[in-house]
């Protein structure tokens, strides 16, 4: 998984996590899983900004949806705990609207945002956490 998906830490308390995959298979959908309650698992407290690059990524399947929203309520607390906001960045227009368009309906507890390229994603957490 990990050449799909990476955390870059270079700006950290600013992490920017990047996917080379345009899809997820089932499996890879575990590992990430994994991977990122492992990192606000470890980021407990530290309030971190977490910018999900996710501008080459596909519509994913029904199966793989489900299985990312029954993650996000189950460790809904987990999350919050260890960020300051979470950032998507997504460049087709689409999938854009689409992902407001769930948050609209779908509230997550912590400060979020859509934009359209990572450089204005850093400058929101940077807004957020006063850099």
């Amino acid at each position: 998984m990990s050449h799909i998906i990476t955390i870059e830490k270079e700006l950290y308390p600013i992490v920017i996590v990047k996917t080379t995959s345009s899809n997820f298979t089932l499996t890879e959908v575990d590992d990430y899983l994994q991977m990122m309650t492992k990192f606000y698992a470890e980021n407990q407290g530290k309030k971190v900004v977490v910018i999900y690059d996710i501008s080459v990524l596909k519509a994913t399947g029904a199966k793989a949806r489900i299985k990312i929203g029954e993650w996000l309520g189950e460790k809904r607390d987990l999350i919050n705990n260890a960020v300051a906001g979470v950032c998507y960045v997504q460049k087709n227009i689409f999938h854009k609207m689409l992902l407001q368009g769930i948050f609209a309906v779908n509230k997550p507890v912590w400060k979020h945002k859509v934009v359209k390229n990572v450089a204005e994603g850093i400058d929101w957490g940077k807004k957020i956490l006063n850099l």
